[in-house]
């Protein structure tokens, strides 16, 4: 396993984390899936385009900031957690603008364990924290911010 698969895949981890934060449990097993088979998909077509990446990096950031800063229009995004199904061939773009020599198998298992582990460690820290911690929603800004970050620098 490349050492550029499991940077592809980073992003899977740390978007999957914080969503743990924000969505109900039964989207966990759907949507790690979809991380999995978008970044399949993206190595399998994988292209050079210099920009697209930032482009998904970006929006990351900018979903992060809005959540940071409770937007009234992210208050009711969150009560219809279906939208938050775009975000997987979004950060798939790192997979197609990178076109490495992965299998993308490979790529797809991946991403899928990487977004699994990231949705069991943010639940388990969130059943830990739940006490103490009213509002987790600052939380899940800033790693979606981390994910953006580290998309765009990797970019």
């Amino acid at each position: 396993m490349s050492l550029h698969l499991l940077w592809t895949s980073a992003d899977s981890l740390i978007a999957a984390f914080a969503l743990s934060f924000i969505l109900p449990g039964r989207h966990a097993l759907p949507l790690a899936l979809m991380f999995g088979l978008c970044d399949g998909l993206g190595s399998a077509f994988g292209v050079s385009l210099p920009l697209a990446g930032g482009l998904a990096a970006m929006l990351l950031m900018v979903c992060g900031a809005a959540l940071l800063v409770g937007l009234p229009i992210v208050q009711r995004l969150l009560k219809a957690p279906g939208w938050l199904y775009v975000l997987p061939p979004l950060l798939a773009i790192d997979n197609v603008v990178s076109h490495v020599s992965d299998a993308p198998a490979l790529a797809a298992l991946s991403s899928a364990i990487m977004a699994g582990l990231g949705f069991a460690s943010g639940m388990v820290m969130l059943s830990w924290w739940r006490a103490g911690l009213r509002d987790a929603r600052p939380l899940a800004a800033v790693c979606l911010i981390a994910a953006g970050s580290l998309l765009a620098w990797g970019a």
